[in-house]
Protein backbone atom coordinates (compact mmCIF):
# COMPACT_ATOMS: atom_id res chain seq x y z
CA UNK A 1 0.00 0.00 0.00
CA UNK A 2 1.51 3.29 -1.02
CA UNK A 3 1.82 6.11 1.75
CA UNK A 4 1.87 9.43 2.37
CA UNK A 5 5.07 11.39 2.42
CA UNK A 6 4.07 15.08 3.22
CA UNK A 7 6.25 17.81 2.14
CA UNK A 8 5.44 19.69 5.46
CA UNK A 9 5.97 18.45 8.54
CA UNK A 10 3.11 16.38 10.50
CA UNK A 11 1.32 17.47 13.63
CA UNK A 12 0.00 14.74 15.88
CA UNK A 13 -1.72 14.53 19.54
CA UNK A 14 -1.00 11.06 21.45
CA UNK A 15 -3.22 10.30 24.50
CA UNK A 16 -1.83 8.31 27.47
CA UNK A 17 1.40 9.30 26.02
CA UNK A 18 2.96 7.82 29.51
CA UNK A 19 1.28 4.91 28.92
CA UNK A 20 2.78 1.55 27.26
CA UNK A 21 1.25 1.79 23.72
CA UNK A 22 0.72 5.64 23.40
CA UNK A 23 4.71 6.01 24.47
CA UNK A 24 5.83 4.08 21.62
CA UNK A 25 3.48 5.34 19.23
CA UNK A 26 4.53 8.59 20.12
CA UNK A 27 8.25 7.94 19.84
CA UNK A 28 7.78 5.79 16.88
CA UNK A 29 6.45 8.93 15.54
CA UNK A 30 8.71 11.40 16.36
CA UNK A 31 11.47 9.36 15.01
CA UNK A 32 9.29 9.61 11.46
CA UNK A 33 9.51 12.82 11.33
CA UNK A 34 6.30 14.04 13.10
CA UNK A 35 5.57 16.67 15.66
CA UNK A 36 4.77 14.79 19.00
CA UNK A 37 1.85 16.56 21.35
CA UNK A 38 1.79 14.17 23.80
CA UNK A 39 -0.75 14.42 26.20
CA UNK A 40 -0.28 13.44 30.11
CA UNK A 41 -2.32 14.23 33.16
CA UNK A 42 0.55 14.38 36.22
CA UNK A 43 3.18 17.99 36.03
CA UNK A 44 6.30 15.79 36.98
CA UNK A 45 5.63 13.44 33.22
CA UNK A 46 5.93 16.77 31.38
CA UNK A 47 10.02 16.92 31.62
CA UNK A 48 10.80 13.39 30.57
CA UNK A 49 8.20 13.69 27.63
CA UNK A 50 10.64 16.89 26.63
CA UNK A 51 14.33 15.20 27.00
CA UNK A 52 12.49 12.45 24.70
CA UNK A 53 11.91 15.10 21.93
CA UNK A 54 8.05 15.49 22.46
CA UNK A 55 6.04 18.48 23.22
CA UNK A 56 3.96 17.78 26.70
CA UNK A 57 0.20 18.89 27.02
CA UNK A 58 -1.70 18.72 30.13
CA UNK A 59 -4.68 17.10 29.59
CA UNK A 60 -6.94 15.20 31.88
CA UNK A 61 -9.77 13.56 30.26
CA UNK A 62 -12.51 14.32 32.51
CA UNK A 63 -12.32 17.76 32.49
CA UNK A 64 -13.68 19.20 29.91
CA UNK A 65 -11.95 22.49 30.69
CA UNK A 66 -8.67 21.28 30.62
CA UNK A 67 -9.48 19.53 27.77
CA UNK A 68 -10.65 22.69 25.75
CA UNK A 69 -6.77 24.22 26.90
CA UNK A 70 -5.32 21.63 25.38
CA UNK A 71 -6.96 22.01 21.95
CA UNK A 72 -5.68 25.79 22.62
CA UNK A 73 -2.34 25.07 22.75
CA UNK A 74 -1.83 22.83 19.91
CA UNK A 75 -3.50 25.41 17.65
CA UNK A 76 -6.08 25.30 14.84
CA UNK A 77 -4.56 22.75 12.64
CA UNK A 78 -4.03 18.60 13.41
CA UNK A 79 -3.02 16.13 11.20
CA UNK A 80 -3.31 12.88 13.66
CA UNK A 81 -5.41 12.18 17.31
CA UNK A 82 -4.45 8.79 18.43
CA UNK A 83 -6.71 8.21 21.58
CA UNK A 84 -4.64 5.79 23.40
CA UNK A 85 -5.51 6.81 27.26
CA UNK A 86 -7.43 4.20 28.98
CA UNK A 87 -8.03 2.16 31.85
CA UNK A 88 -8.73 -1.63 32.22
CA UNK A 89 -11.38 -2.28 34.76
CA UNK A 90 -11.56 -6.52 35.56
CA UNK A 91 -13.62 -9.21 37.50
CA UNK A 92 -17.17 -10.61 37.42
CA UNK A 93 -19.89 -8.36 36.69
CA UNK A 94 -21.56 -8.99 40.18
CA UNK A 95 -18.64 -8.34 42.53
CA UNK A 96 -17.55 -5.34 40.34
CA UNK A 97 -18.68 -2.03 42.35
CA UNK A 98 -20.16 0.93 40.66
CA UNK A 99 -17.55 3.18 40.76
CA UNK A 100 -15.67 0.88 38.93
CA UNK A 101 -17.86 0.47 36.14
CA UNK A 102 -18.60 4.56 36.26
CA UNK A 103 -15.05 5.31 35.91
CA UNK A 104 -14.23 2.99 33.30
CA UNK A 105 -16.68 4.74 31.12
CA UNK A 106 -15.91 7.97 32.33
CA UNK A 107 -11.90 7.67 30.99
CA UNK A 108 -12.66 4.96 27.84
CA UNK A 109 -15.86 6.70 26.74
CA UNK A 110 -16.62 9.69 27.38
CA UNK A 111 -12.90 11.30 27.94
CA UNK A 112 -12.82 9.80 24.18
CA UNK A 113 -15.29 11.75 22.74
CA UNK A 114 -14.81 15.02 24.98
CA UNK A 115 -11.42 14.55 22.93
CA UNK A 116 -12.74 14.02 19.87
CA UNK A 117 -15.04 16.92 20.31
CA UNK A 118 -12.65 18.99 20.89
CA UNK A 119 -9.95 18.30 18.51
CA UNK A 120 -12.62 17.56 15.71
CA UNK A 121 -11.93 21.48 14.10
CA UNK A 122 -8.43 21.24 13.71
CA UNK A 123 -8.44 17.70 12.44
CA UNK A 124 -11.10 18.91 9.64
CA UNK A 125 -8.79 21.87 8.69
CA UNK A 126 -6.11 19.65 7.62
CA UNK A 127 -7.96 16.66 6.34
CA UNK A 128 -6.47 14.80 9.27
CA UNK A 129 -6.79 11.48 10.61
CA UNK A 130 -8.26 10.40 13.74
CA UNK A 131 -7.18 6.61 15.51
CA UNK A 132 -9.16 5.15 18.41
CA UNK A 133 -6.97 2.20 20.42
CA UNK A 134 -9.56 -0.50 21.21
CA UNK A 135 -9.50 -4.10 22.22
CA UNK A 136 -10.50 -7.20 20.76
CA UNK A 137 -12.49 -8.26 23.92
CA UNK A 138 -15.04 -5.81 22.78
CA UNK A 139 -15.84 -8.29 20.31
CA UNK A 140 -15.69 -11.55 21.81
CA UNK A 141 -15.75 -10.50 25.67
CA UNK A 142 -13.45 -13.45 28.25
CA UNK A 143 -15.38 -14.32 31.46
CA UNK A 144 -14.48 -11.53 34.26
CA UNK A 145 -13.48 -9.04 31.55
CA UNK A 146 -16.71 -7.45 31.41
CA UNK A 147 -15.78 -4.05 32.47
CA UNK A 148 -13.29 -3.31 29.87
CA UNK A 149 -14.61 -5.45 27.57
CA UNK A 150 -18.22 -3.05 28.20
CA UNK A 151 -16.04 0.15 27.64
CA UNK A 152 -14.22 -0.67 24.32
CA UNK A 153 -17.06 -2.28 23.11
CA UNK A 154 -19.08 1.28 23.42
CA UNK A 155 -15.79 2.75 22.18
CA UNK A 156 -15.83 0.97 18.81
CA UNK A 157 -19.45 1.75 18.50
CA UNK A 158 -18.84 5.38 18.91
CA UNK A 159 -15.74 4.88 16.52
CA UNK A 160 -17.87 3.65 13.69
CA UNK A 161 -20.75 6.17 14.29
CA UNK A 162 -18.07 8.55 13.67
CA UNK A 163 -16.33 7.34 10.52
CA UNK A 164 -19.74 7.66 8.79
CA UNK A 165 -20.50 10.74 10.26
CA UNK A 166 -16.53 12.20 8.79
CA UNK A 167 -16.64 10.10 5.77
CA UNK A 168 -17.74 13.32 3.69
CA UNK A 169 -16.33 15.98 5.90
CA UNK A 170 -12.81 15.12 5.01
CA UNK A 171 -11.21 13.19 8.49
CA UNK A 172 -10.49 9.67 7.98
CA UNK A 173 -11.38 7.36 11.18
CA UNK A 174 -9.83 3.87 12.36
CA UNK A 175 -9.99 1.65 15.15
CA UNK A 176 -7.35 -0.48 16.26
CA UNK A 177 -8.21 -3.41 18.48
CA UNK A 178 -4.90 -5.09 19.71
CA UNK A 179 -5.12 -8.50 21.97
CA UNK A 180 -3.25 -8.97 25.14
CA UNK A 181 0.03 -6.40 25.16
CA UNK A 182 2.66 -6.30 27.81
CA UNK A 183 2.28 -2.86 29.31
CA UNK A 184 1.50 -1.87 32.72
CA UNK A 185 -2.23 -2.01 31.90
CA UNK A 186 -2.76 -5.26 33.55
CA UNK A 187 -0.47 -4.26 36.94
CA UNK A 188 -2.78 -0.89 36.95
CA UNK A 189 -5.91 -2.81 36.88
CA UNK A 190 -5.31 -5.28 39.88
CA UNK A 191 -4.34 -1.97 41.75
CA UNK A 192 -7.65 -0.75 40.93
CA UNK A 193 -9.36 -3.43 41.89
CA UNK A 194 -7.52 -4.40 45.12
CA UNK A 195 -8.14 -0.19 45.93
CA UNK A 196 -11.93 -0.72 45.16
CA UNK A 197 -12.62 -4.10 46.85
CA UNK A 198 -15.53 -6.38 45.19
CA UNK A 199 -18.90 -5.69 45.76
CA UNK A 200 -21.45 -8.31 47.42
CA UNK A 201 -21.03 -10.38 50.73
CA UNK A 202 -18.88 -12.58 51.67
CA UNK A 203 -20.72 -15.27 50.31
CA UNK A 204 -21.55 -14.01 46.71
CA UNK A 205 -17.77 -13.61 46.50
CA UNK A 206 -17.25 -17.09 47.45
CA UNK A 207 -19.14 -17.72 44.31
CA UNK A 208 -16.22 -16.45 41.78
CA UNK A 209 -13.07 -17.51 44.64
CA UNK A 210 -11.96 -20.36 42.38
CA UNK A 211 -12.79 -19.61 39.04
CA UNK A 212 -11.07 -16.12 39.61
CA UNK A 213 -7.91 -17.93 40.83
CA UNK A 214 -7.79 -19.93 37.77
CA UNK A 215 -8.30 -17.35 35.07
CA UNK A 216 -5.73 -15.70 36.82
CA UNK A 217 -3.13 -18.49 36.76
CA UNK A 218 -3.93 -19.25 33.47
CA UNK A 219 -3.32 -15.66 32.73
CA UNK A 220 0.11 -15.75 34.44
CA UNK A 221 1.51 -19.15 32.31
CA UNK A 222 0.24 -17.05 28.92
CA UNK A 223 3.06 -14.83 27.47
CA UNK A 224 1.88 -10.90 26.61
CA UNK A 225 2.33 -9.59 22.63
CA UNK A 226 4.78 -6.90 22.35
CA UNK A 227 3.23 -3.59 21.37
CA UNK A 228 4.79 -3.09 18.00
CA UNK A 229 2.25 -4.79 15.99
CA UNK A 230 -0.14 -2.20 17.42
CA UNK A 231 2.02 0.97 17.39
CA UNK A 232 2.55 -0.32 13.30
CA UNK A 233 -0.85 -0.20 13.31
CA UNK A 234 -1.70 2.99 14.28
CA UNK A 235 1.66 4.54 12.10
CA UNK A 236 -0.41 3.09 8.68
CA UNK A 237 -3.63 4.30 10.08
CA UNK A 238 -2.49 7.54 10.16
CA UNK A 239 0.15 7.47 6.89
CA UNK A 240 -2.04 5.23 4.37
CA UNK A 241 -3.49 6.79 1.54
CA UNK A 242 -6.36 4.05 2.27
CA UNK A 243 -6.11 3.08 5.53
CA UNK A 244 -7.69 0.58 7.11
CA UNK A 245 -11.23 1.14 9.23
CA UNK A 246 -10.36 -1.75 11.67
CA UNK A 247 -7.19 -3.40 12.31
CA UNK A 248 -6.56 -6.51 14.36
CA UNK A 249 -2.97 -7.07 16.08
CA UNK A 250 -1.69 -9.75 17.95
CA UNK A 251 -1.62 -13.37 17.45
CA UNK A 252 -4.09 -13.77 20.07
CA UNK A 253 -6.34 -11.24 19.03
CA UNK A 254 -6.71 -12.32 15.71
CA UNK A 255 -7.69 -15.81 17.22
CA UNK A 256 -10.27 -14.44 19.64
CA UNK A 257 -11.98 -12.12 17.34
CA UNK A 258 -12.48 -15.17 14.73
CA UNK A 259 -14.17 -16.96 17.65
CA UNK A 260 -17.22 -14.33 16.72
CA UNK A 261 -18.09 -16.51 14.00
CA UNK A 262 -18.65 -19.78 16.58
CA UNK A 263 -22.19 -20.46 17.98
CA UNK A 264 -22.74 -18.56 21.29
CA UNK A 265 -22.84 -21.87 23.47
CA UNK A 266 -19.57 -23.38 21.62
CA UNK A 267 -17.61 -19.93 22.00
CA UNK A 268 -18.61 -19.45 25.54
CA UNK A 269 -17.37 -23.22 26.08
CA UNK A 270 -14.33 -22.36 24.21
CA UNK A 271 -13.16 -19.25 25.60
CA UNK A 272 -14.27 -20.70 29.21
CA UNK A 273 -11.58 -23.50 28.47
CA UNK A 274 -8.91 -21.31 27.34
CA UNK A 275 -9.07 -19.13 30.84
CA UNK A 276 -9.21 -22.42 32.65
CA UNK A 277 -12.54 -22.33 34.28
CA UNK A 278 -14.76 -25.26 34.56
CA UNK A 279 -17.88 -25.98 35.62
CA UNK A 280 -16.06 -27.31 39.29
CA UNK A 281 -14.50 -23.97 39.92
CA UNK A 282 -17.70 -22.49 40.43
CA UNK A 283 -18.57 -25.17 43.39
CA UNK A 284 -17.95 -24.63 46.74
CA UNK A 285 -18.10 -27.04 49.11
CA UNK A 286 -19.34 -25.10 51.92
CA UNK A 287 -21.84 -23.52 49.99
CA UNK A 288 -22.86 -26.59 48.64
CA UNK A 289 -23.33 -28.04 51.41
CA UNK A 290 -25.24 -25.00 53.02
CA UNK A 291 -27.35 -25.09 50.61
CA UNK A 292 -28.63 -28.95 50.51
CA UNK A 293 -28.86 -28.39 54.44
CA UNK A 294 -31.41 -26.04 54.04
CA UNK A 295 -33.58 -27.97 51.28
CA UNK A 296 -37.15 -29.19 52.36
CA UNK A 297 -36.75 -32.71 52.84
Amino acid sequence: MAELSPSTPCTVLVTGATGGVGSAVARALHADGWTVYAAHREPVDAEALRDAGLTPVRLELTDEDSVAVAAEQVGPRLDGLVNSAAIMGQGPVELTPAEAWRRQFEINVIGQATVIRAFLPALRASGGRIVNIGAVSARVPPPFFGPIAASKAALAALTHSLRAELRHQGVKVTLVEPGAMDTPIFATADEASADLGWAGSPETQRHYARALDAVRATAARQPLGPVAPAVDAVVRALTARRPATLTTTGKDGRSLALLRFLPDGLRDRLVLRAFGVTAQAFEDPELTATASAARPR
